[in-house]
């Protein structure tokens, strides 16, 4: 669901994703004008004699139109003409109009006109499978630096996107994506080690009409409990609210979520949203630094929610914005008041892309449902 700044409820829906692959049709070899010494007529080099490496073979050879082999013919003379077979000739005389020597040529020569080779202009699909597909993984004559969508085996891809990080290959059932371009610092998945979880709801995610534009970069979290959620980043405390205890399935709930927000130091902030009524952990308050892996609260369903999870997401801090609304406890708001102008994503200061240590491709966003990677974070 759709918080009204655009916050996101838990989708448990489990899923995968689909991969693809691709071959390229390359030039031909070989000119498309002109053969090996064709030109004007008679004689053993047609188009004037033994075709000189200037390919002007053709233009020589314009008098002596037909010239039987063997034989003087042409308009009289000796060798003018036609010449005689198997001697060059062209036009006139044993050695007029192409000249002697050189490779044959004469409209282009061997390789002129069409060239050789051919790139990676006609892509083609490997895969039975659909989806989306590096160039160097089921496809060819494809760029290994690009990503492409392909609709079955042995067809064109439908589109294609360049990758300026590189092309990450998945393993099988698992779509290829572009190298994320990251926000600085090194992040880890908000939950203790050994806790089993889900994304239940993808960055950029279709479900739900939210997770998307300025707040595109966000990801739902849930294990069927109230799990623990554990700092992904170090920073300090600037928003705190956890005098919330109840949610529900509308945005008329919106404001009656609990969040906690951690500025990193360099322009950037992590919010924890929905979190449960009360349930700060000891050395938590509005104002205090915290370390990566320190205990937070626990993950809960106030605010816009269906259902336990964490909202995660990484913003861009707006200019002059107030801290500590809600006081050092996060108790001194009302419980369904949200400073949302103070931290929440809007098109100047949008979510951005995060990698975490346990799982490199969070922000190559495809409608994922899967079974997280373990948590390193601990």
């Amino acid at each position: 669901m759709r918080l009204g700044f655009g916050l996101a409820c838990v989708c448990l829906a489990l899923g995968g994703c689909a991969a693809g692959g691709s071959e390229e049709d390359s030039g031909g070899t070989g000119g498309a004008t002109g053969g090996t010494s064709s030109g004007g007529g008679g004689g053993v080099g047609n188009g004037g004699g033994w075709a000189g490496n200037s390919g002007s073979g053709g233009a020589a050879g314009a008098s002596g139109a037909a010239g039987a082999a063997g034989s003087p013919s042409g308009g009289g003379g000796t060798t003018s003409g036609g010449g005689t077979g198997g001697t060059p000739s062209g036009g006139g005389g044993t050695t007029s109009g192409g000249g002697t020597g050189g490779a044959p040529s004469g409209g282009g020569g061997t390789t002129s006109g069409g060239g050789t080779g051919g790139g990676t202009s006609n892509p083609i699909c490997l895969a039975t499978q659909a989806g989306a597909y590096c160039g160097n993984d089921a496809m060819k004559n494809a760029d290994a630096n690009t990503l492409y969508q392909c609709p079955g085996a042995n067809k064109p891809p439908t589109s294609s996107t360049p990758c300026p990080n590189g092309c990450v290959v998945e393993a099988a059932g698992t779509a290829d994506h572009c190298k994320a371009v990251t926000t600085p610092g090194t992040y880890k998945l908000p939950w203790k080690p050994g806790v089993t979880m889900s994304l239940t709801q993808d960055c950029n995610d279709s479900c739900c009409n939210d997770h998307v534009n300025d707040d595109k970069y966000a990801w739902d979290f849930a294990n069927g409990g109230a799990f623990t959620v554990v700092a992904a980043r170090g920073g300090t405390v600037t928003h705190l609210k956890i005098n919330s205890t109840s949610g529900c399935g509308s945005s008329s709930c919106a404001n009656q979520a609990n969040f906690i927000v951690i500025d990193h130091g360099d322009g950037t902030h992590s919010t924890y949203l929905h979190l449960g009524g009360m349930t700060l952990s000891a050395g938590i308050s509005c104002g205090a630094t915290v370390q990566q892996g320190q205990s937070l609260a626990k993950a809960g369903t106030t605010g816009w929610s269906t259902g336990v999870h964490l909202h995660f997401q990484v913003s861009k801090n707006p200019a002059g914005a107030a801290t500590c609304e809600c006081g050092s406890a996060g108790t001194g708001c009302g419980a369904a008041t949200v400073p949302w102008s103070s931290f929440w994503s809007t098109p100047t200061y949008p979510t951005v892309a995060v990698e975490f240590v346990e799982w490199s491709a969070a922000s190559n966003c495809a409608n994922r449902r899967i079974t997280m990677p373990a948590s390193q974070n601990g």
